[in-house]
């Protein structure tokens, strides 16, 4: 929506909404991590189902006892994500060539910000569910959150049903009111569902340390790896915004394609990394492998159709972002040179939700941190400022992290070290 405000909105859309990603990545790993713990808990429940009640009683309080926990780390984490947009303006000014997209930047990051304690709250009671089998009610919350986060957007950008057209601090405000509204419906659930009072959740009397500690363990990888990798594709993009604002634009396109897809294949993964983790809990390591190689194959269905979306249809594509000719005949080339290497790394993509959603955040962080450093920063830097090569040679260089990425992930798989992480050392 922001891309038909004209090319230089679309650009500074790019770069404030990768500096509020880096907020927001340092609040979504609270919901595998979450996940992670609360998955094998559950797992441990289901093997005691015909114990007496006493027992499984008990075993309904360990799991709901995950939630509490949690909730005190996600709240104090999205409080400390705030404070991130405070330096924003420093950062953009110090990498930014072109200075007249930081004030429509940072109208979108001082509004968006807020989100931040929200969505920690919210990715608690997310992973939880998620562990429980209760994905029902994430899928309403989420699909509800963006339809809302559209219809905000599309009122407070462009000023209608008697609204003043906000612009880009529109769609900041939309985002943030599409985010109450999701934590509160998912609370709400919580508190009121008659399947999830068993575990009597949100009662705040059995906090532990050593548990607060193994969530936040669990998720801390993540963010390290996110908060990084976004911080890296960050500079990346004032790297192709110092070689022209129409690359900027294009390629925030692009990214944001990638990411709908990786959003796609990662609902599969999730659900795949769920059983997973109750298989996992339950010492069935056969069975998780099986849903690993289930979830694999949904990924390379889906990798297959989109390659022949973006192979026919990618000016269609580029128009749904912006309809200046210029952007869309680039838009249209960028996205089929991206082709290949974003169906490699979207096969590849399941592993990593595997990986972080089960305890083995590690080898995800420091295998994107290899393959990020060398080729979408180094060897960006190598050929666009050295040896002056211009945008397909930056291009080139991301293609090439996604695959050596790829590669180690697979590599990380078929070591089968994912199978046997402990993720809690907490005692009761």
């Amino acid at each position: 929506m922001v891309g038909r405000l004209g090319t230089n909105h679309l650009a500074a859309i790019a770069i404030a909404t990768l500096y509020g990603e880096i907020m927001w990545v340092t609040v979504w790993p609270l919901a595998p991590g979450t996940q992670a713990l609360a998955a094998r808990r559950y797992g441990q429940l289901q093997t005691a189902k015909n114990a007496d009640e006493s027992t499984k009683s008990g075993f309904y309080r360990r799991t709901g006892k995950i939630l509490d926990n949690s909730l005190v780390v996600s709240f104090s984490v999205g409080t400390t994500a705030m404070l991130m947009a405070v330096f924003s303006e420093q950062v953009l000014k110090l990498l930014l060539d072109d200075q007249q997209l930081i004030p429509l930047a940072e109208s979108y990051i001082r509004i968006i910000k807020y989100a931040m304690p929200l969505a920690g709250v919210f990715y608690s009671f997310y992973g939880f569910l998620a562990a429980v089998n209760m994905t029902r009610a994430i899928m309403v919350a989420t699909v509800g959150l963006n339809i809302f986060n559209i219809l905000f957007n599309y009122i407070l950008i462009f000023g209608k049903f008697g609204f003043p057209a906000m612009g880009i601090e529109g769609a900041a405000i939309g985002t943030v009111l599409a985010q109450a509204l999701g934590a509160a419906y998912i609370i709400g659930y919580v508190f009121i569902s008659k399947g999830t009072r068993v575990y009597r959740c949100c009662r705040f009397r059995n906090l532990q340390w050593n548990l607060i500690k193994d969530i936040f363990t669990a998720s801390c990888p993540m963010i390290e790896q996110l908060g990084l990798v976004l911080a890296i594709i960050f500079y990346y993009e004032t790297i192709i915004a110092g070689i022209g604002t129409i690359y900027l634009a294009v390629t925030h396109i692009i990214f944001t394609m990638f990411v709908l897809n990786r959003t796609l294949i990662g609902g599969f993964a999730e659900g795949g990394s769920i059983l997973i983790g109750n298989h996992l809990g339950r010492g069935e390591h056969k069975e998780a492998l099986q849903y690993a190689h289930a979830t694999l194959y949904i990924a390379l269905f889906f990798g297959v159709l989109l390659m022949v979306v973006l192979w026919v249809f990618p000016a269609a594509i580029v128009k749904i972002f912006n309809r200046e000719p210029e952007t869309v005949a680039l838009g249209a080339q960028g996205l089929r040179f991206f082709m290949v290497f974003v169906f490699i790394n979207i096969i590849a993509f399941p592993f990593e939700i595997i990986f972080t959603h089960n305890g083995w955040g590690k080898f995800p962080l420091v295998t994107e941190l290899f393959s990020i450093v060398t080729f979408a920063l180094g060897l960006t830097l190598l050929l666009t400022r050295y040896f002056n090569m211009g945008i397909y040679a930056a291009w080139l260089s991301l293609g090439l992290y996604m695959v050596c990425y790829s590669i180690l992930l697979f590599g990380g798989f078929m070591s089968k070290r994912w199978l046997h992480v402990t993720v809690e050392n907490a005692t009761e």
